[in-house]
């Protein structure tokens, strides 16, 4: 990135949050899903816009989404943020032929730590899941041992160092674990990390010697499953997070990736209008043909003590004009 850019996100980025500071005294930025059912030359085009929304409680958020199919059951994995914890826990949601929610979400990490970006694969028979807890200075892998509802922290795969949405992948022959990660001049929003080793599970990553790969708030950090798309290009999902924190989501084909080079460049991008009119978006997800996203609106502040709704009881809000 270079010094102009650099200082243009900076002085963006720094004249929206004092504007959104004044909206948000009065209302606050509710995170969302949207979901659809989509073929997989769709993966690479994704339509946001005509995905359908599914609202959270007004006391709480819902975001960073990974849909995960099995014994044919479909459930979305997510952030979910009760105001009143002002602490990320993993939450699972399972979802109806009609996508519509088949009951509440149901906590299944909830621990005395921020957690979010439950991502989930699946290697040598078992189903993972490695949250971010950046805030601890590790990526700890957590294992199913009871579907969809039980699991174990097994491990740690990356200590000292706070690290955001670690994304794992495989890539001729190789594990990848892309992150986001604060280190010297790199932040959460602007950086992007990459790590490989022989297994998913390995507690001994070697750290890309081209380290931080990306320095930019618009298209550094990771907002979901790295994946091939019909036409065998392996696109990366970023966030672009200027002017604000989640403002939109692009792909990028990754080009070039060894233990010794990094190379990508734009194919897709949405934000504003394109996106569907809501205020920020910054997560895509697709599995066994389900498309989860995760959009920004802004919402009253519930009064303390305020008895709130249902997911399902809110569904038929308005959308953003």
């Amino acid at each position: 990135m270079t010094p102009f850019k650099s200082i243009y996100q900076t002085l963006a980025r720094g004249l929206q949050k004092r504007r959104d500071a004044r909206v948000e005294r009065t209302h606050w930025p509710q995170w969302f899903l949207l979901l659809g059912e989509r073929e997989r030359s769709h993966w690479s085009a994704p339509d946001p816009a005509g995905l359908k929304p599914l609202y959270p409680p007004a006391d709480r958020f819902w975001a960073d989404p990974f849909a995960w199919s099995e014994g044919g059951r479909r459930f979305i994995y997510l952030e979910e943020y009760p105001l009143h914890t002002a602490r990320g826990r993993i939450s699972a949601l399972e979802i109806g032929a009609d996508l519509e929610p088949l009951g509440p979400a149901v906590p299944v990490i909830d621990e005395e730590r921020h957690l979010s970006y439950p991502f989930l694969f699946r290697f040598a028979g078992n189903l993972y899941l490695v949250p971010e807890s950046a805030a601890s200075r590790r990526v700890d892998l957590y294992r199913c041992d009871r579907f969809p509802f039980g699991w174990t922290r097994v491990g740690t795969l990356l200590a000292d160092i706070q690290a955001a949405d670690a994304t794992l992948f495989e890539h001729q022959g190789r594990w990848w674990l892309f992150c986001s990660a604060r280190q010297g001049k790199a932040r959460l929003n602007n950086a992007l990390f990459a790590f490989h080793a022989d297994s998913p599970i390995s507690d001994r990553w070697t750290a890309h010697p081209g380290n931080p790969l990306v320095l930019d708030y618009a298209g550094a950090r990771p907002g979901g499953r790295v994946f091939v798309d019909d036409q065998g290009r392996l696109l990366r999902p970023v966030q672009h997070s200027v002017p604000r924190y989640g403002y939109g989501l692009g792909l990028n084909e990754v080009l070039e990736l060894t233990p010794e080079r990094f190379r990508e460049r734009p194919v897709w991008h949405a934000t504003g209008a394109a996106a569907g009119g809501w205020r920020a978006l910054h997560h895509l997800d697709w599995h066994q043909g389900l498309m989860v996203m995760d959009a920004q609106r802004l919402i009253p502040r519930p009064a303390p003590g305020t008895p709130t709704k249902q997911a399902e009881d809110t569904e038929r809000a308005p959308r953003p004009s």
